[in-house]
């Protein structure tokens, strides 16, 4: 192995040298290239190709090698020329005499014999090299043991619109021990029906899997049938719901590991006449992904721009980092010779513009114009495609097949790079998605109230959080109140909160039902009614009793009960005038009480007294 301060080659007259030299040979052939059409991607944002060579770590393995023994370096050193041997290796092939004196193996320069230094850092690579590859060849053993892939149902909807989790494979999915603890990297696409976004996600499968397996990037062989996520030629809707792959692709990055997850949505802007069940499968794509495909067709429509402004807004109340990351991927584009990166800059333009002239959608206006989103151009597959196929990349027309191998190429390259974050940025785990899922399915849950866009459904996620900031308000508010304040004066108190609280979450109300507001704002009242009666019910107990216990800690005499009740307000409270109409029922209430222990203690002072 040559270090980056040796001497230039020379012969290969010896076995070791031009072994070497082959090796080298090979090497220079396993230039990896580009997919094609990747310098012309249709990207809004160009970055380097990272460096996908088949079987890297054999690769690395080769400039690692010995060429006396042809095998891996065991306890490396370098001489004088800078060539790098085992240390016995070198020793060995030494110890016969040269008559022009000791020769480097591979370069064939003299070299003094007491000029051999030990390489600490290339033994260290050797080991992790070494390290790697047999983690390598476990996971594909692994791999190979496992039950076929397959997709599963994540959720789904019953007949009344209601969403529904499978818990149990979003379990086993969400929390393997195996994985549940690394970065993840959650993929989704949604759109309309039939437009070929379970077909695009097993293509990026296939890339993902070559990935992992330590391979090249490649969308397959030319004849290999299209498998993963169910897909079909035609008109005619195949998946329902939201499905997923039934595992992640653990892929390697920069010494550590990150989790690939692929959702697959249908229906999540077409169920027909349940819109609500439409938009709820969109939020909850939109709420998961850390990297959103929007597939639309030809150009962005009303309804897509309707989902975009709640995918948006969604990101600004539970936090920009949950969906940062959205790819504007635009079908059947009309012209299959100019579908680049120029083309798909002048495509968003017009859009920018035409969305600047209709004064609308401006958190779309302001997305379209960041650098977090990317635009995408794909033609049509050609007739080949979607007549009775099997989804075979020699089915596609050319310039179809070289559109999408390098839109599949800009997706793999980011996924370690778009890693799923909190809104404080910290990084999220499978396990943790599990826990947002769970959450998230249970806010969509209470969502009683119908919309008919998916702003009104954003509208009504947000009503419902800020009635949950008001309720947890009022209860600290409750919580502060001094245990010496007299009841009536309490129940004033919070009557006067209350009447705050509401006056404060109509002005907060969102959105342009007035069915649905009115509906929150009463439901608001009841909840927040129920919570001051039973406070102030609560209390008055409470403070009926202290006032009680100090009467008979003083004394069982009527002048010690008096005493009690005057230090404690409660004669006071008995004889004053009350001006809240309810107030006077609870002074009435302590008075009683009072009055009642009074008579006690004079009974039992006579008592003695005649005893």
């Amino acid at each position: 192995m040559e270090r980056p301060s040796g001497a230039a080659g020379g012969e290969g007259g010896r076995r070791g040298g031009g072994a070497t030299q082959n090796r080298r040979g090979k090497r220079r052939q396993r230039k990896p290239k580009n997919p094609a059409g990747a310098g012309d991607s249709g990207a809004a944002s160009s970055a380097q190709q990272p460096q996908y060579r088949e079987d890297s770590f054999s690769s690395l393995t080769e400039d690692i090698t010995c060429s006396i023994c042809l095998d891996d370096l065991t306890d490396p050193v370098y001489i004088a020329c800078g060539h790098t041997f085992c240390r016995g290796c070198i020793t060995t092939h030494w110890g016969t005499p040269h008559p022009h004196g000791y020769l480097c193996p591979e370069c064939r320069a003299s070299c003094p014999r007491n000029h051999i230094v030990p390489d600490y850092r290339l033994g260290n690579l050797v080991s992790k090299i070494k390290q790697g590859i047999q983690e390598r060849n476990a996971m594909q053993e692994h791999l190979l043991a496992m039950e076929p892939d397959h997709p599963i149902q994540l959720v789904w909807a019953d007949r009344s619109g209601r969403l529904n989790l499978n818990q149990s494979e979003a379990c086993d999915c969400f929390l393997n021990t195996q994985y549940s603890h690394y970065p993840v990297f959650l993929l989704c696409i949604i759109g309309e029906k039939r437009r070929g976004k379970s077909f695009l996600m097993n293509y990026i499968m296939r890339a993902l899997r070559s990935m992992e397996m330590g391979e090249e990037f490649t969308l397959g062989a030319d004849d290999e049938a299209l498998k993963g996520f169910e897909w079909s030629p035609g008109t005619e809707s195949t998946t329902k719901g939201i499905w997923m792959w039934n595992r992640p692709f653990i892929l390697d990055h920069k010494g550590g590991k990150t989790a690939v997850f692929l959702l697959d949505t249908e229906g999540s802007l077409d169920i027909g006449s349940d819109r609500e069940t439409c938009i709820k499968l969109s939020a909850l794509s939109l709420f998961l992904s850390s990297h959103l495909i929007f597939n639309v067709a030809s150009n962005l429509k009303e309804t897509e721009l309707d989902y975009m402004e709640m995918y948006l807004n969604m990101g600004e109340e539970y936090g920009t980092q949950n969906l940062q990351h959205l790819d504007i991927l635009v079908r059947d584009w009309y012209n299959s010779k100019k579908w680049d990166r120029d083309v798909a800059h002048f495509y968003i333009s017009r859009e920018i513009e035409n969305l600047q002239q209709r004064n609308s959608y401006p958190k779309v206006l302001w997305s379209l114009k960041s650098n977090q989103t990317r635009c995408f151009l794909l033609p049509h597959p050609g007739k080949g495609i979607t007549g009775e196929s099997k989804g075979r990349l020699q089915d596609m027309d050319e310039d179809f097949q070289e559109s999408l191998r390098s839109y599949v190429y800009e997706v793999i390259r980011v996924v370690c790079t778009h890693i799923k974050l909190n809104v404080y940025g910290e990084i999220l785990t499978s396990a943790h998605i599990f826990s947002m899922l769970k959450e998230f399915m249970e806010v969509l849950d209470r969502q009683k109230y119908g919309f008919s866009s998916p702003m009104e459904m954003f509208y009504a996620i947000k009503n419902q959080r800020l009635m949950g900031d008001i309720e947890n308000e009022f209860e600290e508010f409750l919580k502060n109140q001094s245990s010496l304040t007299l009841p009536p004066t309490l129940r004033v108190k919070a009557s006067e909160k209350y009447s705050e609280l509401l006056v404060k979450y109509q002005q907060s109300l969102l959105g342009n039902s007035t069915s649905s507001r009115e509906a929150m704002l009463m439901d608001l009242e009841v909840a927040l009614l129920k919570r001051q009666e039973k406070f102030c019910s609560d209390f008055t107990t409470r403070f009926t009793m202290n006032a009680v216990g100090v009467g008979i800690t003083a004394g069982l005499g009527v002048y010690g009960v008096l005493g009690a009740a005057a230090a404690r307000g409660t004669v006071v409270l008995a004889t004053q005038p009350v001006v809240a109409t309810g107030g006077r029922a609870v002074a009435m209430e302590v008075a009683s009480g009072a009055v009642s222990m009074l008579k006690t203690g004079m009974v039992a002072m006579l008592g003695r007294f005649f005893r």
